[in-house]
């Protein structure tokens, strides 16, 4: 596009650029979901509901986990340039996160080339919008008030429909699906790993199906009110980036 502007008998010529992203198809055009054949999803086999009080309910464990910067651009990179993410008709790595479909934060894999994609961070329904899914599902999964499973799938399969249902709290109406809702599980994630013993995950879980645990991990010593547990020596500093503490077990 130009934009002509007159500054006195100076003619001003002013051209904008504007990016285009070319999707597969009519439906991912809109919401740019991952492509579930190159994309459907790992999950990590060391993070299972019995142990999510150990594992991803505890602050900071992500961070012990996340590949490095090195790896993810250079992933990156490489499904941007090649099918079915060169669609996006860019390769400027600042225009996209390589985001986790099933985040770190609910048992995604962390370096599987399955669990990542090129997610633009500018669309509307991109990066920002799907992080706000995710730290939502990740609170209910950790007060116990939604199945780790049910969280995993539900992502996976289409997380625009499930930021609709739980986000926003309503029905999905017409939202496009990706074609396949397998979701692999590798033992040892390597960079290399394509798949291994995948596992299949069924259904499109609604907010209504939950689990209910009343009882406190063992080793806990409070409870944060985010619905998180803390395992800390000491009273102090506990439930910090938590909200704080909801109450004290010792």
């Amino acid at each position: 596009m130009r934009l002509s502007i007159k500054f006195g008998h100076t003619l001003l010529i002013v051209s904008f650029l504007t990016l285009s992203f070319q999707t597969a198809d009519a439906s991912e055009l809109i919401l740019d979901l991952p492509v579930s054949s190159a994309t459907p999803g790992a999950i990590n086999p060391a993070v299972t509901q019995s142990n999510i009080q150990r594992t991803i309910c505890i602050s900071g464990y992500t961070a012990t986990i996340r590949p490095t910067s090195s790896y993810t651009t250079k992933l990156k990179m490489q499904q941007l340039k090649s099918s079915p993410y060169s669609r996006y008709g860019s390769t400027s790595t600042s225009l996209f996160e390589e985001d986790h479909l099933i985040p770190l934060e609910l048992g995604g894999n962390p370096t599987s080339p399955l669990n990542l994609w090129p997610e633009p961070w500018n669309d509307a329904y991109g990066a920002h919008k799907k992080d706000v899914l995710e730290n939502l599902l990740h609170k209910l999964v950790c007060s116990g008030s939604l199945d780790l499973r049910t969280a995993q799938s539900a992502i996976a399969t289409n997380w625009y429909s499930a930021y609709t249902a739980y986000v926003l709290k309503e029905t999905p109406s017409t939202t496009p699906t990706p074609a396949s809702s397998s979701i692999s599980s590798s033992s040892t994630p390597q960079p290399a790993t394509t798949s291994s013993g995948a596992s299949t995950i069924l259904g499109s879980p609604s907010p209504s199906t939950t689990t209910t645990s009343s009882a406190r991990p063992s080793g806990s010593t409070g409870r944060c009110k985010d619905g998180t547990y803390s395992y800390a020596a000491t009273h102090r500093g506990m439930c910090s980036g938590h909200g704080g503490v909801l109450e004290f077990y010792s």
